[in-house]
């Protein structure tokens, strides 16, 4: 379980759960910048999860 959870896909799938926006809310302001409306749902985790749920 460790391993799973220090693995770079486990934290990514995490934080997409989680919402992305709580556990690095700075990385998603920068990248929109300045986005707030944008920033609460950002479609870089959705094309994620979806992807993963698909295959």
């Amino acid at each position: 379980s460790a391993e799973i959870r220090n693995s770079k896909a486990y934290q990514e799938y995490y934080a997409c759960a989680m919402g992305e926006a709580a556990p690095k809310p700075k990385a998603s302001t920068k990248k929109k910048k300045g986005d707030s409306a944008s920033s609460t749902t950002p479609p870089t985790p959705t094309p994620t999860t979806t992807a993963e749920s698909a295959p």
